[in-house]
């Protein structure tokens, strides 16, 4: 999990499994109470499928680690 700020202070996140880009998070449009689930929210489908990942992983015994990177504290 990457997380961090861009430009305009506001916060950003990515999510990578095994080091394959999942899901993206990144600021909305400049009115963000517009967003729509569809246009700018469509990552949220991709949610059920990881959780589906994640707890086949468990029964298969492997480990869940959570990596986190600040892009902020990174340089």
């Amino acid at each position: 999990m990457i997380h961090g700020t861009n430009y305009d202070d506001m916060a950003t996140l990515q999510i990578e499994v095994d080091g394959k880009h999942k899901i993206s998070v990144y600021p909305l449009n400049e009115c963000p109470e517009d967003a729509y689930l569809e246009r700018d929210l469509d990552f949220a489908y991709d949610i059920p499928d990881l959780m589906q990942q994640a707890y086949e992983a468990g029964k298969r015994g492997e480990e869940f680690t959570i990596v986190e990177v600040d892009e902020s504290e990174a340089d």
